[in-house]
């Protein structure tokens, strides 16, 4: 076991054991991606897009990639989003439709492990169909693409307004060409959430000329609508065409500001250099000491995986979209973030936050509470943020032992009279015959076995050092 050193000294590469292809085959339903801690936007590879191990949108055993879609799951049991497929082409287009029942679009690429990298924050691929590198990094709200394109004049790219994750409902779409190298669209799909809002800005580094496609496809009586925006460019040998694209839920307007906030210019390796620092600085809370390099792969990859969601939800002027389907203003230092999978967190991701990140743990706690305000009743927690409920019986509960954890752990500005109302009448309403803890104890008459089971484990506090044999473990 080592001991805390106060020292200062120059910090370690954290992010260098990290490997995000851990959890991608199997039932792990990770995400290789380019992304930030808790970012808004999440840009990587699309190789699949039904079944249960298409949950996060990339599986290892596949061998094409249908394209670069700007939101995700990943490490979850069920799937979403897949939002605003981007995909480099050379040669024709084919937008034909391959059914309900293919993995693939006509226009993916076929692709190879080998030529395959990817680090925190920075993600690369040698698309073999149309021999293009492509190349992904991020800020919070907005994604920086790169792709080194062969000597041809049929060069371009395929928006795919219509792609998502396990034949989602696409209820509206709507792309613009706003002049010859800015696109702005939004879509409204249903799935988790029944009603889904997204807006994107998308500035190219190269003039091109477009296409709109669009058509309305009947297969098993449903009426499926398609959507495709089709660019066209000629390039050089290796020429690198640039793509900055940003995201919001508020208005288009929203998505605009995130990209001239955070990407005014185009300089891809010093955005990739950033968001590895931002990784670095992230995992440096905790330092593993240990001879082992298997051992610091699988416990740094999995901090990664840890600090990849809830997702940061307010724009960069504090605005965003409330359970009410109403916009809100937040103060900027006191973002919203969504997509909760608390069912599959609030044992372990939230109890370590309260050691390591205890001033994000809280915005957590404020943002479930405005929501819960917001959606104008108590029997309502989102689970994506995007006006979808929670659901199952398991459900208000972890919500319930999540909040019971920060209370018993004292938090020092989580007000707890605001957050005792909106949690007593879960117990009250569902569980009226066997619940009494520290929550709920004044509305009931009985002892729940599933709180007090908790209690026992919620009442320790944590330890500042941890180890075991051969591995030693500094909380910072």
């Amino acid at each position: 076991m080592s001991a805390c050193s106060t020292q200062t000294t120059e910090m370690k590469e954290y992010t260098g054991y990290v490997n995000p292809f851990i959890g991608t085959g199997g039932h792990g339903h990770t995400h290789p991606g380019a992304m930030l801690p808790h970012g808004m936007i999440q840009p990587g590879p699309d190789t699949r897009i039904d079944g249960w191990d298409s949950c996060s949108g990339y599986y290892y055993e596949d061998s094409t990639i249908n394209g670069f879609a700007h939101t995700r799951l990943s490490g979850t049991g069920c799937a979403d989003f897949g939002d605003f497929l981007l995909m480099p082409t050379v040669g024709e287009q084919k937008v034909e439709y391959l059914g309900k029942e293919s993995q693939q679009r006509p226009f993916a690429s076929a692709f190879s492990h080998r030529n395959e990298y990817a680090e925190p924050g920075y993600y690369s691929v040698f698309l073999d169909t149309y021999g293009v590198k492509a190349e992904l990094t991020a800020t919070e709200r907005a994604a920086m693409h790169r792709y080194t394109f062969p000597e041809s004049k049929e060069s371009g790219f395929i928006l795919d307004m219509d792609y998502n994750i396990q034949q989602q409902t696409n209820q509206v779409m709507e792309v613009e060409a706003v002049n010859d190298t800015v696109l702005c669209g939004y879509k409204r799909s249903a799935y988790w959430a029944w009603q889904q809002d997204l807006y994107f800005y998308a500035v190219f580094s190269k003039p091109f000329t477009h296409t709109l496609y669009t058509d309305t496809i009947e297969e098993g009586g449903q009426q499926i609508p398609v959507c495709k925006m089709l660019l066209r460019f000629d390039t050089a040998e290796d020429e690198q065409v640039m793509v900055r694209f940003s995201i919001s839920s508020v208005d288009g307007e929203g998505a605009r500001q995130n990209l001239l906030a955070e990407l005014p210019d185009w300089d891809f390796d010093k955005v990739r250099a950033d968001a590895r620092k931002t990784w670095n600085d992230c995992l440096s809370k905790i330092e593993v000491k240990t001879e082992d390099p298997d051992q610091l792969a699988i416990f740094y990859t999995a901090m990664y995986h840890a600090f990849l969601s809830p997702n940061l939800f307010t724009d960069v002027d504090g605005r965003y979209l409330g359970m009410d389907l109403k916009v809100h203003t937040t103060d900027k230092e006191d973002p919203v973030y969504t997509t909760f999978s608390i069912w599959d967190t609030f044992r372990a991701l939230h109890p370590l936050l309260t050691i390591i990140d205890p001033h994000t743990n809280e915005s957590y706690i404020r943002s479930l509470l405005k929501k819960q305000r917001e959606a104008q009743t108590k029997r309502c927690f989102p689970e994506m943020g995007l006006c979808c409920q929670l659901h199952g019986n398991d459900d208000w509960l972890s919500c319930c032992l999540y909040h019971h954890r920060c209370i018993r752990e004292g938090l020092s500005r989580f007000r707890c009279s605001r957050s005792l109302p909106s949690l007593s009448p879960y117990c009250r309403i569902r569980h009226d015959r066997h619940c009494r803890s520290e929550v709920a104890g004044s509305f009931c008459d009985a002892p729940c076995p599933l709180l007090q089971g908790c209690a026992g484990l919620y009442s320790l506090r944590p330890r500042k050092r941890i180890g075991g044999k051969g591995i030693g473990i500094c909380i910072r």
